[in-house]
């Protein structure tokens, strides 16, 4: 395996990795360390695959075009995010969980859920381009879009139809990863471009694709939300650290504190402090599993936003995430 930095290309863009295997047991090693742990099962009298995978990071997401030249079959374990395969070119036979089997080709893909193995076969001249996001990441992205909390895990229909107008849109933002995965000219991995880009990625997927959230996208937006409100939301998201209570929020936005309190219950299902809150877990779950534990602990991650009580943040952060925050921080980021 070897790396491609962005000095290498000049011309600002992110660090590409670059891989190729011969040897099923090194395939599966690189796979692993960039997406999820994995084994590979080959047809009877094959000794070797022809790996060839380009990867890279677009924002929180990582994208790769990846192929083994090889029919093969592709097993991994529990996923912890969101997985998104599109063939480019080939086709795939794939299932996860107790879901029916799908098969996908160009204009197709499937979403694969966290929490779930996926078993896909890969026919030999299939080349996919493979894009994960983490579930915390997209569940933020999708209370944006809403302006709720969101209360039940985001699931996503298994087959995805990219010939549709909204699906074409998606598939044109992968087709910018695709494009410089390929070598080719492309903004998906420059400095400048990527928080666009991944911008595009998140939201595109999830008003394009259905799940079960896309009546709430489908309705238009949510009643108007009195502009004190809005402001108020505003600055927790801004300012998550800052020691806000109720009182100093009300204060900020030139409300009384009893109707600080009803517009949130209203327009939000929960009060200030209890939103406040989840943006603060959801922040410190963010950089806890993008950091080393060599450079950072979880004191001071949960310092930073604001959350200074350290055995009830550990105790809401196992409630919400199903691990504690140092287990989190030990793993490797994406590992």
């Amino acid at each position: 395996m070897r790396e491609l930095g962005a000095g290498d290309l000049g011309d600002g863009r992110e660090p590409v990795t670059l891989a190729q295997a011969t040897d099923p047991e090194e395939a599966e090693a690189v796979v692993t360390g960039l997406f999820l742990p994995n084994r590979l099962e080959l047809p009877p009298g094959t000794d070797g695959v022809a790996m060839n995978l380009a990867a890279a990071r677009i924002g929180q997401a990582t994208v790769g075009r990846l192929s083994y030249g090889r029919s093969i079959r592709l097993i991994t374990d529990d996923a912890r995010h969101f997985h998104i395969n599109t063939p480019m070119s080939g086709r795939a036979l794939s299932r996860t969980g107790a879901s029916d089997s799908l098969v996908t080709e160009p204009g197709q893909g499937a979403v694969f859920a966290p929490g779930a193995p996926a078993d896909i076969h890969w026919t030999e001249e299939c080349v996919q381009l493979c894009v994960m996001i983490p579930r915390a990441t997209l569940e933020f992205e999708l209370e944006q879009l809403i302006r709720r909390p969101v209360t039940r895990q985001l699931q996503f229909q298994f087959a995805m139809d990219l010939t549709t107008p909204l699906g074409r849109c998606w598939r044109d933002v992968v087709s910018w990863a695709d494009q410089g995965l390929a070598g080719r000219p492309s903004l998906a991995f420059h400095w400048l471009a990527e928080p666009h880009v991944e911008r595009l990625l998140f939201d595109g997927l999830l008003i394009s694709h259905q799940h079960n959230y896309s009546e709430a996208l489908r309705g238009g937006p949510a009643p108007v939300v009195r502009k004190s409100i809005s402001q108020a939301v505003d600055l927790l998201h801004d300012r998550p650290g800052d020691p806000w209570s109720s009182t100093s929020l009300a204060r900020a936005v030139h409300l009384s504190l009893r109707s600080l309190q009803e517009g949130f219950k209203n327009d939000l299902g929960q009060p200030p402090m209890a939103y406040l809150r989840d943006i603060r877990l959801r922040r410190a779950y963010q950089e806890l599993e993008q950091t080393s534990p060599h450079t950072t602990t979880v004191q001071a991650v949960a310092s930073r936003f604001g959350l200074f009580h350290m055995g009830r943040f550990s105790a809401a952060y196992r409630a919400r995430f199903e691990e504690s925050p140092s287990e989190t921080l030990r793993r490797l980021p994406h590992g």
